[in-house]
């Protein structure tokens, strides 16, 4: 339900002029809602925008809750006007647009779309951003921010109603720009429909584990979508070195930058190094040169960082000024994060939950060379051949593999994990743990000095421990563990401490 406290009311005739409104001239609205409840004031409701719903029953229960007209795709016999438009689901978003005063059009709107990526992006965007207008809005899988207050809860299949009163907030809140990670769900389902964006950032087409084609395809086409979205001088940015997205480039033409770190691109990066828990890399965007430090590990968080000054360069910002704002954001909760503790063994946490994203958060550890063991959880939602391909990805990168779960019963999840071994040329070399926590302290405890762990599966979610049914969250753990653990320095003061065998030679 909209919470829209705007009381300027608004034409349904302006707003779809195309539109077949049946039962009166004119239907004027300061409210809209898609499901059944009782709101004030003038609102409308839309029928059908919840495919599952019961549409005869649900539209005589809003009408008894006081709705004034009803938003369709067709004819219903009610005792209200009606406005028949062609989609309503694209309806009802543009809708809660136009209820919300188009704050679209009061700021800078930056769309993330792809199908890996778009939450590291966002954020990397919005901490460019807030470097140079102090407040910026964003929506993403981790959370939101109107601007003016963080932590508010974000969801990954938002409703129109829920994006516009973000919107308006970030608005009302003389927020300069506002980046919003577009998820697959609100692609489909048209939830962005009514928003006008300055920036499109698509940060890949690569093939996901989890997108089958007729998934993929639907991608493309609301893709085709945003990109009408763009306002008069709006541009988009992409990855070049993403070989499927070039094609879709190339097809579409759209007026766009690109940034890659292998192809040739508008905004280009070159690897300097590659640290134990940091990386850098040269920038180059028109004329303008300058190396670039962070924490967030990974070529393809680099790849991120130069989306988002590609964004900055869009909006024609220095490249010192983009710099700085990107060097900022030093930490990504559950992406490559790196859990600060005792300094015998390096503990990152990702959510790499699937053989693609898990081969590159191996990658980007194997750099340094050092042994891996990776805590790895099996995956929710796959078939035998993807639990295959997991394991397949865990035995070939990491030097030493505990398999966990936390999510299935201990029946289901042997079978899963049977699964997962399928992949393996040597499964008993995997260790299988099922109390996570305890497959976390395992590997921690068990680490040699200069080794890396790497815990997998969850990142910054938090899960339930199957035996005591506590909510358990891997960066709290993890913390917990290395906080016991003895320093290199106590260590060697130990062995200096401990006794030694003397031999005495013959006088």
């Amino acid at each position: 339900m909209s919470r829209n406290t705007s009381r300027s009311s608004v034409s349904l005739r302006q707003v779809f002029p195309s539109a077949q409104i049946v039962g009166a001239d004119d239907i004027h609205c300061v409210r809209c809602a898609s499901t059944v409840e009782r709101c004030d004031g003038d609102w409308i409701y839309a029928a059908g925008v919840d495919c599952q719903s019961d549409l005869a029953r649900d539209t005589i229960d809003a009408i008894n809750l006081g709705a004034k007209a009803i938003l369709t795709e067709q004819f219903l016999p009610s005792s209200v006007p009606q406005c028949i438009v062609p989609d309503v689901r694209e309806a009802y978003a543009q809708l809660c647009q136009a209820v919300a005063g188009k704050p679209t059009d009061r700021m800078l709107t930056i769309a993330v779309v792809g199908t890996h990526g778009k939450t590291t992006a966002s954020l990397m965007v919005a901490s460019m951003m807030k470097r140079i207008g102090k407040r910026v809005a964003y929506y993403t899988s981790l959370g939101a921010s109107d601007g003016n207050q963080s932590g508010l809860e974000a969801s990954h299949n938002a409703d129109p109603n829920q994006l516009s009163q973000w919107l308006k907030a970030s608005a009302d809140n003389e927020s300069p720009a506002a980046v919003i990670e577009l998820s697959d769900e609100m692609l489909r389902s048209h939830a962005t429909s009514g928003m006008e964006f300055d920036v499109v950032l698509f940060t890949g087409l690569r093939k996901s584990q989890r997108l089958d084609t007729l998934q993929a395809r639907g991608v493309e086409n609301a893709m085709h979508r945003i990109v009408g979205q763009l306002k008069g001088h709006g541009i988009v940015v992409y990855n070049a070195d993403d070989a499927r997205l070039n094609r879709w480039i190339e097809r579409h033409q759209p007026h766009a930058i690109s940034y890659g770190l292998d192809a040739v691109a508008d905004v280009r990066g070159r690897r300097l190094c590659s640290l134990p828990g940091e990386q850098s890399m040269m920038i180059s965007a028109g004329t303008c040169v300058m190396p670039i430090t962070s924490l967030i590990l990974g070529d393809h968080n680099a790849r991120h960082m130069l989306g988002a000054a590609a964004v900055g360069y869009a909006f024609g910002l220095e490249l010192f000024e983009i710099v700085q704002g990107i060097e900022r954001l030093q930490r990504i909760p559950g992406r490559m994060q790196r859990v600060q503790g005792a300094d015998r063994c390096t503990v990152y946490i990702d959510n790499s939950d699937q053989a693609d994203r898990l081969a590159v958060a191996m990658h980007a550890l194997s750099k340094h060379g050092a042994p891996i063991t990776c805590v790895a959880e099996i995956p929710d939602a796959a078939t035998a051949e993807q639990l295959a391909a997991f394991g397949r990805v865990l035995e070939r990168s990491a030097s030493r593999v505990i398999l966990t779960q936390s999510r299935y019963s201990t029946q289901l999840g042997q079978k899963l994990a049977w699964q997962v071994l399928d992949g393996c040329e040597h499964p008993a070399s995997i260790q299988i743990v099922p109390n996570r926590e305890a497959a976390i302290e395992l590997a921690i405890r068990s680490s040699r000095a200069g080794d890396q762990v790497l815990l997998a599966g969850w990142g910054a979610e938090r899960w339930t421990n199957c035996q005591t049914k506590l909510v358990k969250h891997d960066a709290e753990i993890a913390s917990t563990i290395l906080s016991t653990l003895p320093t290199k320095s106590a260590e060697m003061a130990e062995i200096m401490d401990s006794p030694k065998l003397r031999i005495f030679g013959a006088r």
